[in-house]
């Protein structure tokens, strides 16, 4: 499950630990009422829970005992929520050595909760919450869940770029994070046994991968690289751009011509077999600028960077984004990397 990890340990020293996005809690059903909850009622609900409930604060288990029986396994260990930790018992029971299933009692006020009630009062969340647990066991996965990365509050304010348009984006890069980890999971337990380059769901799986992971990276440093008071280039970013591009002008221009020339993305890399800059273009999130090359101002040009704000006119928004670049952001990427600052 999405924003779900948990891992066991079946050693010498058998321990649990799990971490849960409490975000990722969903409203399935309600019993009990004269009606069904609607997908509005639902929404609502969930909004409640992680804004005035759990406040969007992370969920942690970690185990202090696990006793392997006959075929269960008897759990003792801590539980926080809301940043309070309290002490829980729960057994699970062992199903063909793969599946585990049982259930926990949680009961919120042990830790400082007051049950949930809305609908003036119509729908009400019982003090005592059971958990139900049902899970298959795996190995462990080559990857891990990612976690987004947070947003710069200099982002929400930037001149000629609204706040709307960055949240909005924002929520754009969560969710290429979250598909990037559904993939991770289905990637888990696909059959390896009929991939084909005609169709697999294998094949199908690796290429949104590469689509995901993509806009992943773009998108993280496309948002740390603004914030800045834009202007002339400077510092050793400022220096290669006059050595490979003659002036901080004509790159300016030639990065906002391929901007406008392409279709998801535009860099400017250092490719390290030629030893210097170029500006790339790209038109999916899965085309990198061009392999041994590392991006160092990544432009996005896809229609919900700029359209909120300027409409169809890129090239406006190209102009923005040039007003709010960060040279230090730029700068330290050179560093970082070690790019030879060679004449």
């Amino acid at each position: 499950m999405i924003g779900w990890n948990a891992t066991l340990d079946v050693g010498d020293e058998a321990s649990l630990a799990l971490d849960v996005d409490s975000t990722s809690l969903r409203v399935r059903e309600g019993t009990g009422g004269m009606q069904a909850l609607t997908g509005d009622d639902k929404a609502n609900i969930e909004q409640t829970i992680n804004d005035e409930v759990l406040l969007r604060t992370p969920i942690q288990f970690r185990s202090s005992v696990v006793q392997l029986g006959d075929r269960r396994l008897d759990v003792e260990g801590e539980l926080t929520l809301m940043g309070e930790t309290q002490p829980i018992a729960f057994e699970l029971a062992v199903d063909g050595g793969s599946r585990l299933n049982g259930s926990a009692v949680v009961k919120q006020s042990e830790w400082g909760m007051t049950p949930y009630t809305a609908l003036f009062g119509a729908l009400v969340v019982t003090d005592e919450v059971e958990v139900g647990i049902d899970v298959t066991l795996g190995a462990a996965e080559e990857y891990e869940l990612m976690r987004p990365q947070e947003l710069k509050p200099a982002l929400l304010e930037l001149d000629g770029i609204s706040r709307l348009t960055i949240e909005a984006h924002y929520q754009l890069y969560r969710g290429y994070v979250a598909k990037r980890n559904e993939i991770v999971e289905q990637l888990a337990a696909a059959d390896r046994g009929g991939a084909n380059q005609v169709y697999s769901d294998l094949r199908a799986l690796k290429i949104e991968l590469a689509s995901a992971i993509g806009a992943i990276r773009n998108h993280e440093l496309y948002f740390e690289q603004l914030g800045g008071e834009g202007r002339n280039p400077a510092g050793a970013a400022g220096r290669m751009i006059e050595r490979d591009f003659r002036s901080a002008e004509d790159w300016r221009a030639d990065l906002k011509a391929t901007g406008l020339a392409g279709r998801g993305w535009a860099w400017t890399a250092y490719d390290w077999d030629e030893g210097r800059l170029f500006n790339y273009v790209g038109d999916a999130n899965n085309a990198y600028p061009i392999w041994n090359a590392t991006p160092l101002i990544v432009l996005d040009v896809q229609e919900h960077a700029y359209v909120l704000d300027f409409g169809t006119d890129r090239e406006a928004y190209i102009d923005a984004f040039f007003a709010n670049l960060d040279w230090s952001v730029v700068n330290d990427r050179v560093w970082t990397h070690a790019i030879p600052l060679k004449s």
